[in-house]
């Protein structure tokens, strides 16, 4: 992302280090008045944040990467469990619910069910 020719001072490299770790921290979604906040397992709206396990991240994540998309039960799990293990469809729901109950407060409505299909995050 950065270059530093030489000679190079150290003040140059620890300037342009901190730069680069600013931009890349809470990197990720930003949509309207809501945001996740990657380095910190974050969901921010406005002045308040809930913060979130590694599994309900990655569920947030795939959901908050295309609003309004569907996703299915099958393609949070793959983005939750990559290692393959066996995980019933009721586990997506188990977290989809922990995930609401966190999220509810602040943003009634966030996470949408769609019958049959698996979830949404509202556009």
């Amino acid at each position: 992302d950065d270059y530093i020719c030489k000679p190079y001072s150290p003040r140059e490299v620890i300037a342009r280090t901190r730069s680069i770790l600013r931009r890349v921290r809470g990197e990720l979604g930003r949509h309207r008045d809501w945001q996740l906040d990657e380095g910190r397992f974050e969901f921010i709206r406005g002045d308040q944040r809930v913060t979130l396990t590694a599994v309900e991240f990655l569920m947030l994540k795939k959901l908050c990467s295309d609003p309004g998309r569907i996703f299915s039960r099958n393609q949070l799990m793959e983005q939750m469990y990559d290692d393959h293990r066996v995980v019933s469809e009721r586990t997506v729901d188990s977290h989809v619910k922990k995930l609401r109950k966190k999220i509810e407060p602040l943003y009634n409505g966030f996470i949408e069910s769609v019958y049959g299909v698996g979830y949404r995050v509202a556009e």
